[in-house]
C-alpha cells in the first residue's frame, strides 16, 4: 500500500478522483477569501521574491495547523504527444521517489514523523503540492517543499518503479465508467486545443520515458518565476515572511518564456460515442464548452449548474426522475480552466433508458433559455407559489464558500491557484457577484453555452452477451 494515498469520495455515485474534488471546492469560496484578505495588513500580505516565486500569506488561528500548497504553471495543457503523462508522473516521482539530501522513505519517515498530511494533484493547468503540519513544524514543511521541488534527484531506476504505479492508475481510470468517459469528453469537447491531452498521459509514453527527458522536463517548469507558494494557517505575517525569504529567496532558476495557448472554440457538431465496459448500469456523460476561469459569465454558469444539477430540488430531478424515472443518479458540475470551462451532466441510469434520457436532457438544455429560475419571473399570485431555484442556490453556493473557508488546504489552493491564473482585477468579492446574478442573466448564459451549443455525449453500456 502506497503512503498518503488519497481517498476517492463518492457522490451521487460520481467516482470523484481527489483531484475533482479539490477543483470543485477550490472554485466555490477562493475570491471572497483573497479580496478579504488583502483588506486587512494584520492577517495576509502578497509579495513576490527577486527569484519570481509568488507568495501569498494568510493567518487563521482557528486550528494550530499550517497549511502550505505550492502551485507550479505546469499541467496537461503543456504536454505534447511525445511528453503525454509527464506532468502526472513527475507529481508521484516528487511525492515519493526522493531528492538531492534524501531518498523516497526518508521523506516519507520524515513526513510521518512530524505528524503531515502531504500529497500532490495534477490537473490541466497547473500541478499542486501540498502538505498540512502542526502549527510548531512549520519551518519543517516550507524547507519540505522546497526540497522535493526544487532539488529532485531523478534516476532511470526510480522511474521505472514509478511507471508501474501510473500504469495501474491508467487501467483503473479505464474501467470507471465515470472516469473514463469524462476524459472522452475532454478529447472530444477541446479537439485540436491544449485541454485535448489525457490528463493521465498516454501508455505508451509512459512505457518508454527515459530519466533524461523527465530531468529536461523538470529544469525548464520547476523554476521560482513559474510557481505560487501559499500558508495558510496558525501563524504571525512577519515571522514567516522571515521563513519564506530565508527558505526559499536563494533558489536560482532561469525564468521561463510562458507558452501562448488560444482559449477554446465552440463544437461546429455534437458528437456522441457509445462505449462497452462490463457494467451493469448504464452511464451518460454530456459535456458542453462553458465559461473558463476568467470569463465574467462563470457566476451565472455557477449558480445554473447548482440549479440543473446539484441543489435539493435540481431541474433535472424532474425532468428526469418523475414518473418516467428515466435515471437513478443525477449529478453536474462544473470546471473552469484558464483557456476555456466544461459543463458536466452525469447520469446513472437502467440501460433501457438511455435513448430516452439523452433525448429528455439534451432538450432540457436547449429550452433552458426560456426557464423561470425565481419568482420574479412570474406574475400576479403566481409568484406566491413559484419555486425560487435562484435563492436556493445562491444559498447553496455560500454555504459551501463558507464551509470550504474553514479548510486551510483548500484555502492555500485557492490562493496558490489564484496568483497564478487569475488575469486583471477582481471587481468585487466572489459571493457578491453570485448575490448579483438575476434570473435574466442566468437565461443570457443557458442561451449562449447551452442552448446554442453543440455537446458531447458519452453513453457507457453494459457488454452484449456474445
Amino acid at each position: 500500500m502506497r503512503w498518503a494515498p488519497k481517498k476517492k469520495l463518492r457522490i451521487n455515485l460520481w467516482s470523484y478522483d481527489a483531484r475533482a474534488v479539490f477543483f470543485l471546492i477550490l472554485f466555490l469560496g477562493f475570491v471572497v477569501v483573497v479580496k478579504r484578505a488583502l483588506g486587512s495588513e494584520n492577517v495576509a500580505k502578497s509579495f513576490e521574491l527577486i527569484n519570481g516565486l509568488k507568495i501569498f500569506l494568510l493567518e487563521k488561528r482557528n486550528f494550530p495547523l499550517v497549511n502550505a500548497v505550492a502551485a507550479v504553471n505546469l499541467g496537461s495543457k503543456d504536454e505534447t504527444a511525445e511528453t503525454s503523462g509527464l506532468v502526472h508522473m513527475l507529481e508521484h516521482y516528487i511525492l515519493f521517489r526522493g531528492t538531492e539530501f534524501r531518498s523516497g522513505s526518508e521523506v516519507s519517515q520524515d513526513v510521518r514523523r512530524h505528524g503531515a498530511y502531504f500529497n500532490a494533484h495534477t490537473g490541466e493547468d497547473l500541478a499542486f503540492f501540498e502538505i498540512s503540519v502542526p502549527s510548531a513544524d512549520a519551518e519543517f514543511a516550507l524547507r519540505n517543499q522546497r526540497e522535493i521541488l526544487f532539488n529532485l534527484k531523478l534516476t532511470q531506476e526510480a522511474l521505472d518503479r514509478e511507471k508501474e504505479v501510473i500504469l495501474e492508475e491508467l487501467s483503473h481510470m479505464e474501467d470507471d465508467p465515470d472516469r473514463y468517459a469524462t476524459f472522452l469528453v475532454y478529447q472530444n469537447l477541446f479537439k485540436g486545443h491544449p485541454y485535448e491531452n489525457p490528463l493521465y498521459g498516454n501508455k505508451e509514453v509512459i512505457k518508454s520515458i527515459a530519466a533524461e527527458k523527465m530531468e529536461e522536463f523538470y529544469r525548464r517548469y520547476f523554476v521560482p518565476s513559474n510557481c505560487s507558494l501559499a500558508v495558510v494557517g496558525d501563524f504571525g505575517l512577519r515571522d514567516m515572511e522571515e521563513k519564506i525569504r530565508n527558505i526559499f529567496g536563494d533558489i536560482k532558476g532561469e525564468a521561463l518564456e510562458k507558452p501562448k495557448f488560444c482559449q477554446a472554440k465552440p463544437l461546429e457538431k455534437s458528437v456522441e460515442l457509445n462505449v462497452e465496459m462490463d457494467i451493469k448500469k448504464a452511464y451518460l456523460v454530456i459535456g458542453a464548452l462553458a465559461p473558463d476561469y476568467n470569463h465574467p459569465d462563470q457566476y451565472a454558469m455557477d449558480v445554473l449548474t447548482e440549479i440543473f444539477g446539484r441543489n435539493v430540488n435540481p431541474m433535472l430531478n424532474s425532468v428526469l426522475r418523475g414518473n418516467r424515472r428515466l435515471a437513478e443518479t443525477i449529478f453536474m458540475a462544473y470546471h473552469a480552466h484558464k483557456y476555456g470551462g466544461v459543463a458536466l451532466i452525469y447520469l446513472t441510469l437502467d440501460p433501457k433508458n438511455l435513448e430516452a434520457a439523452k433525448r429528455e436532457t439534451v432538450s432540457f438544455l436547449r429550452k433552458s433559455r426560456d426557464e423561470s429560475y425565481s419568482p420574479e419571473d412570474f406574475f400576479g399570485e403566481q409568484q406566491i407559489y413559484a419555486y425560487d431555484f435562484l435563492a436556493g442556490a445562491k444559498n447553496q453556493i455560500r454555504y459551501d464558500a463558507f464551509k470550504s473557508q474553514e479548510k486551510g488546504l483548500f484555502v492555500a489552493a485557492s490562493l496558490a491557484s489564484y496568483m497564478l491564473l487569475k488575469e486583471g482585477l477582481e471587481d468585487r468579492p466572489y459571493l457578491e457577484n453570485i448575490d448579483k446574478v438575476k434570473s435574466s442573466d442566468l437565461r443570457k448564459a443557458a442561451a449562449k453555452y447551452f442552448s446554442r451549443s453543440n455537446y458531447v455525449i458519452i453513453s457507457v453500456i453494459p457488454k452484449k452477451n456474445k
